[in-house]
C-alpha cells in the first residue's frame, strides 16, 4: 500500500474543520456523515470540497484492506437555516472515534506489513479477517475483530522482534510522543473512552533505576476471546507512541472470574520487548 495513511488523511480533515461551520460532508446518495467527516464543520464551501476530497481518499485507503468499507458520494453542503432545517449532520460520538481508532491501528499496521517487505502476510491476514468477517453485522463489532484478528495473526506468524520492529514503526504513524509522566495512565484512559476498556486500575510494583514496572487490571475488555490468550496490540501500539524509547514489555497476563483481566507491564531502558500483540493467560 502506498499514499497517505488514514491517520494523515484524518488528521488534514481536522485541520479544515471548525467549530460552528456552517458547511459539512455528506454523502449525496444516503444522506450519512460516516467517518472521518462524522460531526465535522467547516468556514465554507471551498473548504468542504477540500474535506470532501479527502474524506473520498480516506476511504479508498481503507477499501484497499477492508473490502466490507461501504462507498460513499461524498458532496459539501451548507446547514439550512433553523426554518427549513431537515436533515442535520450527525455528530461525533464515542462509536465514530472506536471505528476511527481501530482504523488508524489496523491501516498504520498494514502500511509498515507493505513497506517492510511483508505484502504476503498482509494479504493473508486480510484473506483470514474477511473470512471470519460475514457473520458480523455491528460496526463496531467489526472493527474491534480486525484487531483481534490482527492480534492473533501477528502472534502467530512473526518472532517477537518482529512484532517489536512492525508495532514501533506503525506507532509512529498514530501518535507523538507524549510529554504526561503517566504514559501508561494516558494510553488505559484512552481505551476507556473508546469503550474497549470499561475500568481499569494500575499498581506499581517495582521502580528501579532502569525502568519500572506495573499490574494493571482490566475490566470488560473489549478484544477479550475465548482463546488462552490476551490480545494486547491496542494497549502496546498506543503506548508505544507514548514512549518511543524504552524496552516495553507485556506478560503473565491472568483472566479473573467477573470479568477482569490482569497483566504485568514493564518499561526498560534497555532490553527487549515482547507480549505487544498477544501473550497466553493463565486462569485466575
Amino acid at each position: 500500500m502506498v499514499g497517505e495513511t488514514l491517520s494523515k488523511i484524518r488528521a488534514r480533515i481536522e485541520d479544515l474543520a471548525v467549530d460552528g461551520g456552517e458547511y459539512w460532508v455528506v454523502c449525496g446518495r444516503t444522506g450519512v456523515c460516516p467517518v472521518p467527516v462524522a460531526g465535522a464543520r467547516f468556514p465554507d464551501r471551498e473548504t468542504a470540497e477540500k474535506a470532501a476530497e479527502a474524506a473520498a481518499a480516506y476511504r479508498a485507503v481503507l477499501r484497499r484492506w477492508d473490502p466490507r468499507a461501504p462507498c460513499y458520494d461524498f458532496i459539501a453542503c451548507e446547514e439550512p437555516s433553523r426554518a427549513t432545517r431537515t436533515v442535520t449532520p450527525p455528530t461525533t460520538g464515542e462509536t465514530a472515534s472506536l471505528t476511527g481508532f481501530c482504523h488508524d491501528v489496523a491501516a498504520a499496521v498494514f502500511e509498515t506489513l507493505s513497506a517492510e517487505g511483508y505484502a504476503d502476510l498482509e494479504s493473508s491476514i486480510m484473506d483470514v479477517y474477511c473470512e471470519t468477517a460475514d457473520a458480523i453485522d455491528d460496526p463496531d463489532d467489526l472493527c474491534l475483530h480486525l484487531l483481534r484478528t490482527l492480534s492473533f495473526e501477528l502472534g502467530a506468524r512473526l518472532s517477537e522482534s518482529e512484532q517489536t520492529a512492525i508495532l514501533r514503526a506503525a506507532a509512529t504513524e498514530l501518535a507523538e510522543p507524549d510529554d504526561s509522566d503517566r504514559p501508561l495512565d494516558a494510553t488505559l484512559q484512552r481505551l476507556q473512552r473508546l469503550d474497549i476498556v470499561d475500568e481499569y486500575a494500575v499498581d506499581a510494583h517495582a521502580d528501579t533505576a532502569t525502568g519500572s514496572a506495573w499490574t494493571v487490571t482490566i475490566t470488560d475488555y473489549a478484544l477479550t476471546s475465548r482463546s488462552a490468550s490476551l490480545p494486547t496490540l491496542p494497549i502496546a501500539i498506543d503506548l508505544l507512541g507514548r514512549l518511543p524509547g524504552p524496552a516495553l514489555t507485556l506478560s503473565d497476563p491472568r483472566r479473573l472470574d467477573d470479568g477482569r483481566w490482569r497483566f504485568d507491564l514493564a518499561v526498560t531502558e534497555d532490553g527487549e520487548s515482547g507480549g505487544l500483540v498477544r501473550v497466553r493467560a493463565e486462569s485466575g
